[in-house]
């Protein structure tokens, strides 16, 4: 059973680069989260919900221009991410797992496929 299908594309130089600017954006977002998440709980001790990343949306793309290039959909699913990864770091912590790691910062090419 096919569940998806993979087209590969010829983008030119101009949409590399929007592509690129793109994905710069969307990793810029995850690590201004994940920073998020780690200052408050070695402040306060407290984790932050992916909701209410969610409704800071608007303010963290004011402080960082940059952002602004991206669609709330793309911003929510990068937050969601994110929230996944600390779900999967819980849960193996959870069973027992001593190797589990937290989510860590990620470089620009975390969210941009490399065959294009």
């Amino acid at each position: 059973m096919q569940l998806t299908k993979k087209y590969k594309i010829h983008p030119t130089e101009l949409q590399k680069n929007m592509l690129w600017e793109l994905s710069n954006a969307c990793t810029s977002l995850y690590n201004i989260a994940l920073s998020e998440r780690k200052e408050t709980w070695k402040n306060d001790k407290k984790s932050i919900s992916y909701t209410k990343q969610q409704n800071d949306l608007p303010q963290i793309k004011e402080k960082n221009p940059d952002i602004d290039i991206l669609y709330s959909k793309t911003c929510q699913m990068v937050l969601r991410k994110l929230d996944a990864n600390y779900k999967s770091f819980f849960g193996l912590r959870k069973n027992g797992d001593k190797k589990a790691r937290p989510p860590k910062f990620r470089s620009r090419k975390y969210f941009f496929y490399n065959n294009i």
